[in-house]
């Protein structure tokens, strides 16, 4: 990896890890898995976005129900893919003693 990679994965992973994360070393095993971490979280993103939002006081809760209906269908025919902040912390979480041990080389 050159160095403006390693910068970019540091920084994606500082903000899952924190100031632990600004400490490993930037190598193809960390690289690896983070790439792990964001494809364990892509399942939890993709079922967040059946997750309706919560409804608005006063909202006529049929009206309400078609209207998210419809935006989680629309939402779901993007074609970017994007990842839910919570997924990809839920998944840091599970993987935090991964990262650990690779850092140390182990």
């Amino acid at each position: 990896m050159d160095l403006h990679e390693q910068d970019d994965l540091r920084a994606f992973l500082v903000s899952l890890f924190k100031d632990k994360a600004s400490k490993w070393p930037m190598n193809d095993k960390i690289f690896n898995l983070a790439y792990e971490l964001i494809t364990e979280s892509t399942g939890c993103s993709s079922a967040m976005d059946y997750v309706p939002k919560p409804i608005p006081l006063g909202r006529e809760p049929i009206t309400w129900l078609t209207k998210e209906v419809r935006s989680i269908f629309l939402r779901n025919l993007k074609d970017n893919r994007h990842h839910y902040a919570t997924c990809l912390k839920a998944a840091a979480y599970r993987m935090a003693r991964t990262f650990d041990l690779a850092a140390q080389g182990l």
